[in-house]
């Protein structure tokens, strides 16, 4: 009874949201979808608006939500342009009509998008309260998706952040005074273990690296590959795993070279993501120059892989200063030293992945969801 009444606004009826979500696939997709499953479950009256072509549509057509609302979205930078256009002209006049006459109590964002602060005008008598990602910009990141997530962002009223690391960025950053911004962490993503299928050849070597995620510069992935090469020349009996969408550049032709490497440079689908964390002694690297938290330590945690992050951004408070991931500084040698030591010493570090895929389940969404809502009343 306790979650139903939190759930609750003055006149005892059950608190109405708006979830706010515009992406259409990755682990702000499952966030999203996680969150509001956790507010439908907590009793709150949730009415979803997400994109038509969003990859896990059928997961958000079985929530027992009020009222599940699919907007048209872009595909492409070429489809941004006409498609924003039909957004702002026709799409938000259709929604302002049928919220017309529904009083939603908030307006919830579970991740940016570029229409994000659109959609929300929809809801201008509504508490605007956004989970905030990224405080800091990473490389690569447009100035025009950085601006427009800004504008939304700026017109919250209250935040949420995954990392307490990064509080005082965002109030200086932003202008948003401290008690306005609040820290739930990222939970944990038993979703992809829920669909898995296995059709990919696991990795034979004794020790079995793996990067896993959408290649981008600030994710360092030049850093674990040059380590790597190191491992390979020095003879350790290992192997490399890169799965995930993005540019390679330059590190092609080096991995070229390499032994033992495996290359899934493509969108991995949800379905597929939870395998290249099975099998025999995988250790997930995450080799970023920065990070708020990152959903792969979540899903490496459940599947009992070994965890090796740079000491860079909030993935020391997401691994509890380093109790349960091997924490390094973001540089070739220090990678190298780390990734060296767990090949040689991994039965050294059972205790960890076995306290750490622990800890995980602790990070229920449901759990996550009652904090959330307790936002929401404050």
């Amino acid at each position: 009874m306790a979650n139903i009444r939190a759930s609750k606004v003055n006149g005892g009826r059950r608190m109405r949201v708006a979830v706010n979500y515009l992406g259409r696939k990755g682990g702000g997709m499952v966030y999203a979808y996680e969150m509001t499953k956790g507010l439908v479950d907590n009793g709150c009256d949730v009415y979803a608006i997400v994109p038509e072509g969003i990859e896990n549509l059928s997961m958000w057509k079985e929530l027992k939500l009020k009222e599940l609302i699919l907007v048209k979205t872009y595909t492409d930078r070429v489809s941004f342009v006409w498609s924003s256009f039909r957004f702002v002209f026709f799409d938000l006049w259709k929604l302002k009509k049928h919220f017309r006459d529904i009083p939603i109590d908030v307006c919830y964002v579970p991740m940016l998008q570029p229409w994000t602060s659109l959609l929300n005008s929809v809801f201008k008598k509504s508490k605007r309260i956004t989970t905030l990602h990224d405080p800091k910009k990473h490389e690569g990141c447009s100035w025009l998706r950085t601006a427009l997530k800004d504008i939304a962002t700026k017109g919250s009223d209250q935040l949420i952040i995954l990392s307490d690391i990064f509080r005082e960025f965002t109030v200086n950053y932003f202008g948003v005074e401290n008690h306005r911004i609040h820290t739930i962490p990222h939970g944990v993503f038993d979703y992809y273990e829920k669909m898995a299928v296995y059709n990919i050849e696991p990795m034979k070597a004794q020790t079995n690296f793996l990067f896993f995620g959408r290649i981008e510069p600030y994710k360092g992935l030049q850093l674990l590959v040059e380590a790597y090469a190191r491992l390979v020349q020095e003879g350790d009996d290992v192997s490399l795993r890169i799965a995930g969408s993005g540019d390679l550049g330059e590190l092609h032709d080096l991995l070229s070279e390499l032994k033992s490497v495996k290359i899934d440079n493509r969108y991995i689908p949800d379905e597929e993501v939870y395998q290249y964390f099975q099998g025999d002694r995988v250790v997930a690297v995450l080799p970023y120059f920065s990070a708020t938290q990152s959903g792969v330590i979540p899903i490496a945690m459940q599947a009992g892989s070994q965890i090796i992050a740079t000491d860079t951004g909030g993935l020391r408070e997401q691994t509890c200063d380093g109790k349960y991931a091997i924490l390094c500084a973001p540089t070739v040698n220090a990678l190298y030293e780390a990734m060296k030591h767990v090949a040689s010493h991994y039965e050294q570090y059972a205790d960890m992945r076995s306290s750490a895929e622990r800890y995980v389940h602790t990070l229920s969404w449901n759990v996550l969801a009652q904090k959330l809502i307790q936002v929401f009343s404050d």
